[in-house]
């Protein structure tokens, strides 16, 4: 075993190593069909596996993904889906979810995906709908603890928006060969804007924070079998 292969996080020293390189089997599903599993990652004793990732993956279930302005590494997927499981661990027994929420959610990635191509991917993974449940579960409560979390509104200077509107507002406008407008007309959306970046911001350190305090272990040898192909495919 190479012993670079697993790289913690933390300092958190070797003796899970064997196990998690152990962890190791192997899916029948449709005929000739078969899917390797492994062990990605331990956050926190929360296992994460490549079977765990394909399904985040293949049925988008990490919207976040798509805010990556560059092409997409299986790290960001990893260390996306550790942002979720680190949040949901820290408030799942506070918040409820209705089954209407469940079948909401269900539905959105059917209309999302188009009903054949959900079906072919629950073939792909040998799954059915209640099994996507747990990890819909976890999507939704991720979203519901960051929003009451970051829904507050923080103030946006008038210098803040001038600059937005001159260096990214304006250029973008004028690269899509539109008239610009002025700046009084667009100052909701500019703030909209701002406000989105600055709850992201937020987001991001809050999560750097949890992640320093986090175990979280990464097994790197499982980690090169992953592959995103998902947002490729819609």
């Amino acid at each position: 075993m190479n012993e670079n292969c697993l790289r913690p996080v933390r300092n958190s020293g070797c003796r899970v190593a064997v196990w998690l390189l152990s962890f190791l089997i192997f899916f029948g599903l449709a005929e000739g069909q078969v899917l390797v599993n492994c062990l990605v990652a331990m956050v926190d004793e929360m296992p994460v596996s490549l079977y765990d990732l394909k399904i985040i993956d293949l049925f988008g279930l990490e919207p976040e993904l798509t805010l990556i302005d560059r092409p997409l590494k299986k790290e960001d997927l990893v260390n996306i889906y550790t942002n979720e499981l680190l949040v949901v661990n820290l408030a799942r027994e506070q918040i409820n979810l209705s089954q209407e929420e469940i079948d909401q959610e269900i539905e959105e990635i059917k209309g999302s995906l188009g009903s054949q191509n959900f079906e072919d991917r629950c073939q792909i993974l040998g799954l059915g709908v209640e099994e996507l449940i747990p990890y819909i579960e976890n999507k939704l409560l991720f979203e519901k603890i960051v929003n009451s979390r970051f829904s507050q509104r923080v103030h946006i200077s008038l210098q803040e928006l001038e600059n937005y509107y001159n260096d990214v507002y304006v250029p973008e406008v004028k690269a899509r060969g539109q008239q610009v407008p002025e700046m009084v007309n667009v100052l909701n959306e500019i703030e909209n804007r701002l406000q989105a970046i600055k709850a992201r911001d937020q987001l991001a350190r809050w999560m750097t924070d949890l992640k320093e305090k986090a175990r979280i272990i990464i097994n790197y040898d499982c980690l090169d079998k992953v592959e995103i192909k998902g947002q490729e495919e819609k």
